[in-house]
């Protein structure tokens, strides 16, 4: 099935949402929103269908009723029983809701899924981590954990701040990620093994590159030398398929990588700066200023 977005797709980052947007919110970095109380959260924005780009983590369990909608432009029916995983850059579309659709969906910043895989021993390829998305169906009693598990991260969440609040929150979503698997056990799905069109494979071959080569190659000239293209060419075909320039990806998963070790609070910006290969720490702090709005040393204190 042919299916086109026909509006520009909004950019959605906890960042851009309203403060009050949700069913419980620490900074910009986790995000919960749900309808358990049967109220329709979203309401305004309920209102108008339009193609929205995820630029973080979701995870949404589906606890009763059913949605369908439309997933980097495939049609996509989620029932009760079912968690959605959507990786960052998926575009995602509402089509239809039954009446008595209830769930809790968990929102998570990509630096702190970077953490968070790292702690847990996970590896995600770039082009599942920034191109996928996936549906599983789980038993009941999984889901009863997962409700319960959202419950108490909710709680939390509601809490006044307190030291090491983010640390407790950061440990709960570890659970509720082993809990439904939704890191460690991503099935294939259609989108990811459907047969790629000549571009779409262009730009898949561009994201497993820059999986291996990021740290020492951040020029497109490399990665079209790579792949027997001109620089030129591999620039417009990665713009029209990911509305992203190929300089922007490599910048980008940089900067991505960097705040996950900045994170890490075991490493000194010097550290991460080599592990990175920056030429020097002062220029390693000048691309992180201008990526991010912080020195790195600022952000290890957020």
């Amino acid at each position: 099935m042919s299916l086109q977005f026909t509006q520009s797709p909004f950019s959605l980052r906890i960042a851009h949402l309203p403060k009050d947007f949700g069913a419980g919110r620490l900074r910009d970095d986790y995000l919960l929103y749900d309808n358990l109380n049967g109220e329709e959260v979203m309401a305004q924005y309920e209102e108008r269908s339009f193609p929205i780009k995820i630029e973080t983590f979701a995870t949404v369990m589906v606890l009763q009723g059913e949605f369908s909608l439309i997933v980097n432009l495939q049609p996509v029916d989620v029932k009760a029983g079912q968690v959605l995983v959507l990786m960052p850059g998926c575009i995602f579309q509402d089509v239809s809701k039954s009446p008595d659709f209830r769930f809790c969906c968990l929102f998570i910043e990509p630096e702190l899924t970077d953490k968070m895989r790292k702690n847990l021993g996970i590896h995600l390829e770039l082009t599942r981590r920034y191109y996928s998305f996936a549906l599983h169906t789980i038993s009941q009693e999984a889901l009863a954990n997962g409700l319960a598990m959202y419950k108490l991260i909710k709680a939390e969440l509601s809490q006044p701040d307190y030291t090491y609040k983010k640390e407790v929150i950061q440990r709960y979503c570890e659970i509720w990620v082993l809990k439904n698997s939704s890191f460690n056990d991503i099935p294939d799905q259609p989108e990811v093994n459907k047969t790629l069109n000549r571009k779409e494979q262009i730009f898949h071959d561009f994201l497993t590159l820059l999986e291996e080569h990021y740290t020492r190659e951040r020029s497109i000239s490399f990665y079209a030398d790579r792949m027997c293209l001109t620089p030129k060419y591999l620039s417009t075909i990665i713009k029209e398929v990911s509305g992203k320039h190929g300089l922007q990806w490599i910048d980008d998963y940089v900067a991505l990588e960097a705040k996950a070790l900045l994170h890490r609070n075991d490493l000194s910006v010097k550290q991460v700066s080599d592990q990175l290969n920056f030429p020097s720490q002062s220029m390693f702090g000048r691309f992180f200023k201008k990526m991010t709005g912080y020195s790195p040393k600022q952000y290890m204190t957020l």
